[in-house]
């Protein structure tokens, strides 16, 4: 029996698992054609904060996947509402990030300042970028030994891409923790807020699986949630690292087509 035949519903990752940068993983389209072809659930969860779920969504679509912006969960708008809850409406804070993490941000309510006003904030944010400077760490610092709160989108260190993976929002974290003393509570995976929101997506689908390929934060964080886990090897986790992993996912296959095998 196929791994997919247990299950109604799954959540599945993106980098790592349906591509890698640019480039699809070879068989994930037309798994995820064969999955919904099959009536399963499918929400899709990622940790990847530069993007707002809409673009994930499209570049989904333009793939051959339709999928909705609603059925996309994002560590980027998890973060930011969890810190709109903590912080109240019109908050002002410091926010490290991509411009669609930067969007997400405002649109929970809360009001990015620019570097120089860092200080004013009452939390600083904090997701992976390219354009991550001294600058944004020295403002980031000087908030959070003021007293600000930190949040942060995930403790990936890194982010599969072709070639060899690329630094994640984890290296850029811990340097902000480590030059401030602050600990970041997440809002991504493996903590709970984000599986519980994209659970809350398919309420009718009653078995459901956490397809991923980080054992850290993708099958952890679904071990916690209570789901079934699923690793996926063709990202960030090589077969000698699932073996020696305990407790040992459900399963573990060398790509999503897998779960049809």
């Amino acid at each position: 029996m196929a791994a997919a035949d247990e299950f109604d519903g799954f959540l599945i990752d993106l980098d790592g698992v349906v591509w890698v940068g640019r480039e699809a993983v070879p068989g994930a389209v037309e798994a995820l054609r064969a999955l919904r072809e099959a009536g399963k659930e499918v929400v899709f969860v990622t940790n990847n904060p530069a993007r707002r779920p809409g673009a994930y969504a499209e570049r989904l679509r333009e793939a051959g996947v339709p999928v909705a912006g609603e059925r996309v969960v994002t560590a980027g708008t998890a973060t930011a509402r969890l810190a709109a809850e903590r912080l109240g409406a019109g908050a002002g804070v410091f926010a490290i990030g991509a411009p669609g993490f930067r969007e997400a941000v405002e649109e929970a309510g809360l009001m990015p300042l620019p570097g120089e006003a860092a200080g004013e904030a009452v939390a600083v944010l904090v997701s992976g970028h390219r354009e991550f400077d001294y600058g944004e760490l020295l403002a980031a610092t000087r908030a959070l030994r003021g007293g600000a709160a930190l949040f942060a989108t995930s403790r990936d260190p890194t982010l599969p891409m072709p070639g060899g993976a690329w630094p994640g929002t984890g290296a850029i974290l811990a340097a902000v923790e480590t030059a401030s003393g602050a600990r970041a509570e997440i809002g991504g995976k493996p903590e709970p807020r984000l599986f519980e929101q994209a659970r809350a997506l398919i309420p009718a689908a009653e078995r459901v699986a956490m397809v991923g390929d980080r054992l850290s934060s993708d099958v952890e964080g679904g071990r916690r949630a209570g789901l079934a886990t699923v690793l996926v090897l063709s990202g960030a986790t090589s077969a000698e690292e699932a073996e020696r992993a305990e407790p040992r996912p459900d399963h573990t296959i060398d790509d999503l087509g897998g779960l049809l095998r």
